[in-house]
């Protein structure tokens, strides 16, 4: 039964998930013996990468067999690839809405405390400006400030306004709990925050309410970029990985062309074209094992010679 699995066939429990990163998979995790079908086709794969290796003539056996372990290790860490990838959209979408959030409830607290009457605004500027004017200003610079805001609100007045800025806070008061603003705060985009703290410092303000529409306006400018266009590969790293077991084994990662592809007719001239080279193969063999049905295509290794200035196409 797998529905408890985070792979169907890697003994993994999907309690896992959260740790996708950090998780590493072992020849241990995966089930290539549970049947005689599934051990003769394990160990049918990895006799088709020893024969590829040693046929090229310049590969000992001992480093086929090496090469062999390394290519298994990739064909593992490929079956993560996906979820890793999912993992990391879903942490980059939370960590842009955190960060509308954070801008969103700056703001309506910079407007709260406007409302708030002068000798109330005062005390706050009094109590705040001892920590902004420390430094350097960074996320423990931020949860001080937060936490002499909340404390200074209850010592001044009107009471109704003072509670209005505490209820923007703490939206759901609870014992012990620090604002959500601090959580925005650390969990929104790192490189938008870094960059945020370093200006802080540059940008002196003369009010507490004109500090928090400054860096609302920081964070605002400070935006990262969305990606757009389709995301790489996650085929690549592996056929990348691959090819850097076979170059320092000497060999090439290239493609295969046969002249007798498409033979001629009565119709029709004969042509060649691209067919499965050695390195394809071998590539589909070291994911066959591990139970992965993934095809590495003539344009993926094509991909992968474009970035490293590979070049050439060798016969079958």
């Amino acid at each position: 039964m797998t529905g408890g699995r985070l792979l169907g066939q890697f003994c993994i429990s999907s309690a896992m998930r959260p740790y996708v990163l950090r998780l590493r998979l072992r020849g241990s995790d995966f089930e290539f013996g549970t049947t005689p079908e599934r051990a003769a086709a394990f160990t049918k794969c990895i006799g088709d990468m020893r024969r590829i290796l040693l046929k090229k003539g310049r590969v000992r056996p001992i480093a086929a067999d090496r090469a062999i372990l390394k290519s298994l290790e990739a064909a593992f860490d490929f079956q993560l690839a996906g979820l890793r990838y999912r993992f990391l959209k879903t942490a980059e979408a939370h960590s842009h809405a955190t960060l509308d959030h954070l801008i969103r409830d700056l703001q309506r607290l910079a407007d709260a405390i406007a409302q708030l009457p002068p000798s109330s605004k005062g005390q706050l500027n009094k109590r705040v400006f001892a920590k902004i004017n420390q430094a350097p200003f960074d996320s423990e610079a931020f949860i001080d400030i937060i936490e002499a805001i909340e404390q200074t609100l209850p010592e001044v007045g009107p009471r109704r306004l003072a509670d209005n800025v505490l209820s923007l806070m703490h939206p759901e008061p609870g014992a012990g709990r620090r604002a959500p603003i601090i959580d925005a705060w650390e969990a929104m985009p790192a490189v938008t925050r870094v960059k945020v703290e370093a200006m802080v410092q540059d940008n002196p303000s003369q009010s507490l309410v004109s500090w928090l529409n400054d860096v609302a306006g920081l964070l605002e400018r400070e935006r990262p970029a969305r990606k757009r266009g389709a995301p790489r590969s996650i085929s690549q790293a592996f056929v990348s990985r691959i090819a850097t077991i076979w170059r320092s084994l000497g060999l090439k990662a290239g493609l295969a062309y046969s002249f007798f592809v498409h033979p001629a007719d009565e119709d029709c001239i004969g042509r060649g074209g691209r067919v499965e080279s050695t390195f394809q193969r071998y590539c589909h063999a070291a994911l066959t094992a591990v139970g992965d049905p993934t095809q590495i295509s003539a344009r993926q290794v094509v991909n992968y010679k474009r970035n490293t200035g590979a070049t050439g196409v060798r016969r079958p």
